[in-house]
């Protein structure tokens, strides 16, 4: 198990020679929504702009929302290769997972875990769906739950698609110590 001493923002360069912040981490506490990823992402750019050398720290503690809108800020934090270090802190469910997972370092505190589960969807009691519509619906949680899976697989170092697929189905809670042992967090923050 890896343990590091302090917070690796407070820390002057990291490992790759990047500048550390000394400046709060931004936060991503609370439901995955696309205003949120928005939001966040703007701050993160500011950051990056007012200071192009200096490393990005994100603290994620969510219980999850639409797959979307973690898949928004994931997908964008990826393509550009914007250096971030998330730390995962609390819960960090469902759709929270991939915004943790956006980050190039990820580090987890030792009481936080992580919740994975397949798609589901809440519906309002008065509304009214045919069975197309609702087959449509399924077809979609499941690409949702493959394109997820995926993701998760892609930054373990010992999880497959079909691996993560199986965790979700089990409704599955990580402990730090598994999110270490399966690679999804590069190391505890104590």
């Amino acid at each position: 198990m890896s343990s590091i001493s302090e917070h690796t923002f407070v820390s002057p360069v990291s490992s790759d020679g990047l500048r550390t912040s000394s400046n709060t981490p931004v936060s991503y506490c609370g439901a995955v929504t696309l205003a949120r990823s928005e939001r966040v992402l703007a701050e993160l750019y500011e950051r990056r702009a007012s200071a192009p050398y200096e490393e990005l720290t994100l603290t994620v503690s969510s219980c999850g929302g639409p797959t979307g809108a973690a898949m928004y800020l994931y997908d964008t934090i990826r393509t550009i290769k914007m250096q971030l270090t998330t730390i995962g802190t609390g819960d960090v469910d469902s759709s929270g997972i991939v915004v943790f997972l956006a980050g190039t370092r990820r580090l987890i505190s030792p009481r936080t875990t992580l919740l994975l589960h397949e798609a589901g969807r809440h519906f309002d009691p008065h509304q009214r769906f045919t069975a197309r519509e609702l087959d449509a619906m399924a077809r979609e949680d499941r690409l949702k739950d493959e394109q997820y899976a995926s993701v998760v697989a892609a930054n373990a170092s010992n999880l497959s698609v079909s691996d993560v697929l199986d965790m979700m189905r089990d409704n599955t809670v990580l402990s730090p110590d598994d999110c270490v042992k399966f690679g999804l967090a590069h190391a505890l923050v104590s």
